[in-house]
């Protein structure tokens, strides 16, 4: 018996193999990520405006999850447009996306102690130069206006505030 190496790596002919088990993985995530949720400090009702502090990651989890349960059937959708979902899943990924992971997992592993005004101009520094953008004409409204953006977005315009981190020990 003999496989062929274009032959499609298909459950049957309704699950992608290669889609399930990311599938998988990245819904044994979801469920880690919710047991995190449960432990965040419950609100007395009191105080609670609208949805809870641990509502509003689970409704994201519950968004994304959805998408995810998507993913092994996508070979069906493509299929019925031409397409063939593993024709370019052969290639190596690539170092610049190796980098950029790494890069992003350093910084947020480190959030907790920059906080999070400093970890948004961190990445909004680093992704750019790291990506070889060498214009300053583009990199500085950048790096000043995007993190100004979202940190004026979430804590004026939503309320929201972040832990200050290392500014909290500048600001002293």
């Amino acid at each position: 018996m003999s496989t062929k190496k274009n032959a499609p790596s298909n459950l049957g002919a309704l699950l992608n193999k290669k889609d399930t088990i990311i599938a998988l993985l990245m819904i044994a995530l979801i469920g880690f990520l919710w047991f995190e949720t449960t432990k965040f400090e419950k609100v007395p009702d009191l105080f609670s405006n609208n949805i809870p502090p641990e509502m509003f990651p689970q409704i994201l989890l519950i968004i994304i999850l959805g998408m995810i349960l998507i993913i092994p059937f996508e070979h069906i959708f493509l299929k019925k447009n031409g397409k063939n979902i593993d024709a370019g899943r052969d290639k190596p990924i690539e170092k610049s996306t190796l980098g950029t992971m790494v890069i992003l997992s350093t910084i947020v592993a480190s959030s907790q102690i920059l906080g999070a005004a400093i970890t948004i101009i961190a990445i909004s520094i680093a992704l750019p130069l790291y990506w070889g953008e060498k214009r300053l004409k583009v990199l500085v409204p950048y790096i000043i206006g995007f993190p100004l953006f979202v940190i004026i977005l979430f804590n004026i315009v939503l309320g929201v505030h972040f832990e200050p981190g290392l500014l909290e020990l500048i600001k002293n």
